[in-house]
């Protein structure tokens, strides 16, 4: 029985193993580009959750550890957060090395079931004896070496601890069944990357699991004697037999790992394998293009050292480079030749096969060798290597072998499609001519004029019969091409016969009929296995890694000529090869990892051709650039009429050749792009103008991204200097968005709409990202919606940053500085804000003379809209949001934290102010007393209100701003969504009139959540009346209202009504706060609170002025008494209250009488 027959238990058990090891290691190259930032050596995110993240030493004395950070509200939050925000990723991760610490045992437990008897007729040796078992046994130990190494490279130890220990300290439930044996697997070993290796490393790791070690020896030995795989038809020449033996080489090298007494001591076996494997290389691939130099790996190994020490020298390696760069000057000057028009025909691949597949194989000998050799480490070895062959050969080498390989391919596979045709058309014409000469020696056929000759009669019927039996099946072509031979000679010995070769007309025939039998032999000889051999000898899988290496001469190359871009989708295809290492087992399997496998790695290659096809975009964008520079600043505006005699001066003949030259670039650029056929790369197909455009729309992100990063940096925060940058940058991105709409009539693509939806993209993706400031679950690029690996947006670090990943007002992009500088320019703390004219002013004194500036107004936000657009706005509405919701959050735990302390305090200033409508007696103990107490909650509560009015204030600005762009641009679009709010609005007040009326329900039906987001981004909405946090009936905050009392007590006196500005100002300039601010944060600050909070506050303010009125009249000694000022202040924050949180004014008149408001009236 065939040890992979689906009847063989034991060698299906161990082809699901080995195709088990390549999904575990294609999922450990996935995670290892996905670890979180906190996990890494460097970066803001490390240093602030280094405090919480722990390595092993957590387990010598977990409670200390736990008892630190529960000690620290500060680390106990900061706990949460990153295990709310990386739980998932880790549990992958963990998932990841219970994997291949399960690999190893169910490997460790087949062997140990092979040897039990458990397969029966199977045992170890058998297996071994087995081509398959061999192959598969030697697959599964080498694996398991390679999860080892790339675990320890890509996922270096100091992380795997620390992601352990985080998932160890919530391990609740016990969920983590292994996580002991895990955690032995994943110590640490103090391996750092691209750092001397530590002593005994990596067979220390590798010795924790280690495999059976009999096992380990008789897998050393096959390797070591047999060829596993059978290439030595595949590479015949003895030259050739490095690369012949590569695949073991590579599998030999990490499995000597599991026996580490080989590489130090066993000097013989050790010169053995090096002679055989390493005698002309020993820069190694050992999966997927992972790349390894022996002359480093082996340092520390004595027997390794001194086997590898024997063959590799400076002469040895430059005799070795000297055979690879003359082998590279020939297969370039036999590929030149070959690939000449009209060369390589079907007919001529039929006469040369052999010759043109032995090019296929010296060529990608010669270009193995080179790749890999140019990475080797030591310095004088390198330079020997890099003088000989510059990286422009390699590549033209590379490229040139990829196209010959291509068109090779393609004919053979066009032969064997129509080889069955080929086939019957010649075997009926060859049976047709032997049938004709059979009757023409009949006698009887007009006009021959021959003599009837039975015998030639019947030797040629004979033959035709024998023609029309031949077959050209695959285990018949031998004996089939042998009859044909035989044919060919019998024809050429009938033409010594008189009655043939005194016919010219008779020879003719048979010169045709043994054309078609020679055709014939070349057809049956075209076999699928040529095409297969052309695959294997084509393989580029071990040079992965080093491709990348070669982007600026692949981009280089492009840049000079266009059209080789056509060259280009051969090596992609020849790229493709890596797809075959990971998949072989599993397709033969059929396992269910196959998609998730196949579209890793084909991402991979999709994403290795964006690299390399970029040049053009950015090159396009260069042209653009100068094309917009003449439009823009050189060429002079045709105007409407003019006059003949201006007619030259006015045509610019120069400029509009330069123009019309840089266009034809343009043109030519992205033509050569388009000259690729769509191309299947493992299973994703690549569409040509789908790529441009990504490579176009990449480019435009990078720009735009550019642009924002370096124009929205505002060193000197002042109007002048905000208001300039801002203009700039909307001439740069006008700049931008005139190129690529020029753009878009060359290459028929939708310009405009590509830049409005990656404009869109890059701010809303910065204000994504800044937001996470706000947020306990933060929005990574894997989860982000605008992020995107065909087109990523660059995250661009500013140059003033501080070590803490921010600047110093805190922003993380350009979105943040521009939040920054507007929350600056309208800072309560040293600005004034008028209602009436939208504006915050500043008072600055200039030689003794007090000027009132606008510091931000209707102007600032306008160009604002300019330079960011309406999704910069929205983008800046969204973050004040988040910012108002974060301040709403602290004040909460400000709440809970300092004010619990005083809340008997509050209970009693209640209890002494109860009721609200009678007049407090002794008011001034009554209030002084408590605001005593309190003080030092003010201040706490001025910052956090003032910060809420203010960003309010920002967000009615925005919304203004928003709804006018609306009305003047899409005034049917405004008017259509009013009416639709209101009607929608209508509908809702209805339902709580009756509730048997419909209401939209969210979860069925969309209505209300759309139509708010439409409203939202046309300014349609009110900041003032939206809900950002919910206060739970658990936990309400008892005391509010008294404690907001007691603040307005406390600054209400150090206002001022201002009637220039129509508010209350501060009454000295070093005085931090601003009486709108105050009313539209203490406004929100309610909208918050049950609706019984706001009128405890009216109440309150209510019984304040009527007392205070009381106490100031019964003290006057006449009837006429002037109105105090904290009383008429008190007024108009009450007016202003009413005004901004929509508070009808008979509410007020409850606690206050309308008498009494005349007073503001007369006072303004």
């Amino acid at each position: 029985m065939d040890f992979l027959s689906k009847d063989n238990i034991c060698g299906q058990n161990l082809i699901r193993i080995v195709s088990r090891g390549s999904a575990i290691v294609t999922e450990l190259l996935r995670l290892s580009s996905n670890i979180p930032d906190a996990l890494l050596s460097t970066g803001s995110e490390q240093i602030k959750y280094s405090e919480v993240l722990f390595d092993f030493h957590y387990l010598r004395d977990p409670e200390e550890y736990e008892r630190k950070i529960n000690a620290s509200s500060e680390l106990l939050e900061l706990d949460i957060e990153f295990q709310e925000n990386h739980i998932e990723i880790l549990k992958r991760f963990y998932l990841l090395f219970e994997s291949i610490y399960k690999y190893q045992f169910d490997l460790t437990k087949y062997v140990e079931d092979v040897k039990n008897g458990y397969y029966i007729h199977h045992s170890v040796d058998s297996i071994l004896d087995e081509v398959n078992g061999k192959q598969l046994l030697s697959e599964s130990l080498y694996l398991y070496g390679v999860m080892l190494l790339l675990m320890e490279e890509l996922i270096p130890g100091h992380i795997r601890e620390k992601m352990l220990i985080s998932l160890y300290r919530n391990n609740n439930d016990g969920s983590w069944q292994a996580i002991d044996e895990v955690i032995k697997l994943c110590r640490n070993t103090g391996y750092i990357p691209k750092q001397k290796k530590p002593k005994n490393h990596p067979e220390a790791l590798f010795s924790r699991y280690a495999p059976d070690e009999e096992l380990v020896r008789l897998v050393i030995g096959s390797l070591q004697t047999d060829d596993i795989y059978h290439m030595s038809n595949t590479f015949p020449n003895p030259d050739h037999r490095s690369t012949r033996l590569a695949v073991q080489a590579s599998m030999l090298y990490v499995i000597l790992y599991f026996s580490p007494k080989v590489l130090h001591k066993e000097k013989t076996t050790m010169r053995e394998i090096v002679d055989k494997y390493f005698n002309d290389n020993w820069i190694i691939s050992i999966y997927m293009g992972r790349i390894v130099d022996l002359t480093v790996e082996w340092q520390s190994y004595t027997a390794a050292k001194s086997a590898l020490d024997n063959v590799i020298s400076d002469h040895s390696v430059r005799s070795l480079d000297a055979k690879n760069a003359k082998q590279v000057s020939q297969s370039l000057d036999e590929l030149k030749a070959k690939l000449k028009e009209g060369v390589l025909v079907s007919d001529y691949l039929l006469d040369n096969m052999k010759t043109l597949i032995n090019i296929v194989r010296e060529c990608n000998v010669s270009l193995r060798w080179r790749l890999l050799h140019r990475r080797c480490s030591n310095e004088s070895y390198s330079k020997i290597i890099s003088s000989s062959v510059t990286s422009q050969m390699v590549v033209s080498l590379l490229l040139n072998v990829s196209q010959f390989e291509y068109v090779v391919k393609g004919l053979l596979q066009q032969l064997l499609d129509n080889k069955n045709r080929e086939w019957s058309d010649g075997q009926a014409a060859a049976a047709l001519r032997l049938t004709e000469l059979s009757e023409y020696f009949t006698g009887e056929k007009a006009l021959t004029r021959v003599k009837r000759d039975e015998k030639l009669m019947n030797w040629f019927r004979s033959l035709s019969e024998e023609v029309n039996g031949l077959s050209m099946d695959e285990d018949k072509a031998v004996a089939t091409g042998r009859k044909i031979q035989g044919l060919i000679v019998a024809l050429e010995d009938v033409e010594q016969f008189e009655a043939v070769d005194t016919n010219i007309q008779i020879k003719s025939f048979l010169n045709e009929a043994r054309d078609i039998f020679r055709q014939m032999i070349r057809i049956v000889n075209v076999k699928s296995s040529a095409v297969e051999l052309v695959e294997t000898l084509s393989d580029l899988s071990y040079a992965w890694e080093i491709l990348p290496d070669y982007l600026p001469v692949f981009h280089d190359r492009i840049r000079r000529d266009p059209t080789s871009v056509v060259l280009l989708r051969a090596t992609f295809l020849k790229t493709a090869s890596i797809l075959d290492v990971p998949l072989i087992r599993i397709t033969a399997i059929d396992s269910p990892d196959l998609v998730s496998v196949a579209e890793h790695y084909s991402a991979e290659l999709v994403e290795f051709v964006r690299k390399v096809l970029e040049v053009i975009p950015q090159s396009v964008f260069r042209i653009l650039s100068e094309i917009e520079g003449i439009q823009t600043h050189r060429m002079t505006q045709v105007p409407i009429r003019l006059e003949a005699k201006d007619l030259k001066d006015f045509s610019q003949l120069d400029l509009r050749y330069e123009l019309a030259k840089l266009t034809h670039q343009v043109s030519v650029f992205t033509e050569g792009i388009l000259l690729m056929e769509k191309t299947l790369l493992g299973v994703i197909q690549v569409e040509p103008r789908q790529i441009l455009e990504e490579g176009l729309r990449r480019e435009l992100v990078r720009l735009i991204a550019t642009a924002m990063h370096t124009d929205l940096t505002f060193p000197d925060l002042g109007i002048k200097d905000i208001n300039q940058r801002l203009s700039k940058l909307s001439d740069t991105l006008q700049g931008i968005k005139r190129s690529i709409e020029y753009l878009q009539d060359y290459i028929g693509i939708a310009g405009l709409k590509m830049y409005q939806e990656e404009l869109a993209r890059v701010i809303n993706y910065n204000t994504e990202q800044e937001a996470n400031r706000y947020l306990k679950k933060k929005t990574f690029d894997s989860a982000s919606r605008y992020q995107s690996k065909a087109i990523p947006i660059p995250r661009l670090v500013h140059i003033g940053q501080t070590i803490n990943g921010a600047s110093e007002s805190g922003a993380l992009n350009f979105m943040g500085r521009v939040l920054s500088a507007v929350l600056f320019l309208t800072d309560a703390t040293r600005t004034s804000y008028a209602p009436e004219s939208s504006a915050w002013y500043v008072h600055n004194e200039v030689k003794g003379q007090v000027t009132i500036d606008e510091s931000c107004g209707i102007r600032t936000f306008a160009i604002l809209e300019g330079a960011l657009g309406a999704i910069g706005l929205r983008g800046l509405d969204r973050l004040l949001s988040f910012r108002t919701v974060f301040e709403f959050n602290n004040f909460k735990k400000f709440y809970e934290v300092d004010v619990s302390p005083f809340k008997t305090l509050l209970d009693q200033v209640r209890e002494s102010l109860f009721p609200e409508y009678k007049v407090v007696p002794n008011a001034s103990k009554t209030y002084g007393n408590p605001l005593k107490k309190t003080e030092r909650l003010m201040l706490p509560l001025l910052q956090f209100i003032r910060r809420i009015g203010q960003a309010q204030l920002i967000k009615r600005q925005i919304a203004s701003q928003l709804q006018w762009g609306c009305q003047l641009d899409a005034h049917l679009l405004h008017q259509a969504l009013d009416t639709l709010n209101n009607a929608v609005m209508s509908d809702v007040r209805k339902h709580y009139r009756d509730l048997n009326k419909p209401y939209p329900d969210k979860n069925s039906n969309p209505l209300l959540f759309e139509l708010s987001l439409l409203t939202e981004a046309c300014g349609l909405d009110d900041p003032l009346h939206k809900i950002y946090i919910t206060t739970t009936s658990t936990q309400p905050l008892e005391g509010i209202a008294v404690l907001l009392f007691l603040f307005l007590l406390t600054y209400l006196p150090k206002l001022d009504y201002d009637s220039n500005l129509g508010a209350l100002v501060r009454k000295k300039t070093s005085y931090p706060l601003d009486g709108i601010p105050l009313v539209i944060g203490l406004c929100s600050l309610l909208k918050q609170l049950h609706p019984a909070a706001t009128l405890s506050v009216l109440g309150y303010l209510g019984q304040f002025v009527r007392t205070t009125i009381s106490q100031v009249f019964s003290e006057a000694d006449s009837k006429v008494a002037e109105m105090p000022s904290e009383v008429l202040n008190t007024l108009v924050f009450i007016d202003q209250i009413c005004r901004y949180g929509s508070i009808p004014r008979s509410t007020v008149y409850n606690y206050i009488p309308p008498y009494i408001f005349d007073a503001i009236r007369y006072k303004k």
